[in-house]
């Protein structure tokens, strides 16, 4: 978690649907103040005549774009999340805007397995992370659940950190 499956009305290039991967991948870190390794993107070709929507001209293909977060962020930044994923879909896949459709599902922490512990909710602290990240400090910060409480603390953030090459 986070995942963002794209349903495509097309097929596309390995490279053109890699380039769109990394974009929505720093995107997705930038816009919601997390680290880049965090996002997963999913990328299901179904073809031509495969995905529909029903527009004010009839019917016309799509761009469906599913988006799995967790917890914790505000709807401004899902929203400026959720415009610029139609902008670089657009641009990248050579679509119509207006058939880039963007969904959001909102999970808590603990719907979400990682590394056999719950994710738990999003934090400050991971945009603390990306901030020292980007000032040239690589910082790891794990904003899971203790395994006696279940609910954050600052005592239950571990961070190392390590500088950048």
């Amino acid at each position: 978690m986070p995942y963002l499956r794209l349903d495509l009305a097309q097929t596309y290039p390995s490279e053109t649907k890699r380039e769109l991967a990394t974009r929505l991948c720093h995107l997705y870190a930038d816009v919601m103040q997390t680290q880049l390794w965090r996002p997963n993107v999913g990328i299901a070709e179904l073809g031509e005549d495969n995905l529909f929507h029903l527009g004010k001209d009839g019917l016309e293909s799509i761009t469906m774009v599913l988006v799995e977060i967790r917890r914790g962020r505000s709807l401004d930044l899902r929203l400026e999340l959720g415009r610029r994923i139609v902008d670089i879909c657009a641009e990248v896949l050579g679509v119509p805007k207006r058939t880039v459709l963007v969904e959001f599902t909102v999970h808590t922490g603990d719907e979400i397995l990682r590394d056999g512990e719950w994710a738990g909710d999003w934090t400050a602290a991971e945009a603390s992370a990306r901030k020292t990240q980007r000032r040239g400090v690589r910082r790891r910060v794990s904003n899971r659940p203790s395994k006696t409480g279940g609910k954050m603390s600052n005592a239950g953030l571990a961070e190392s950190a390590t500088p950048t090459q």
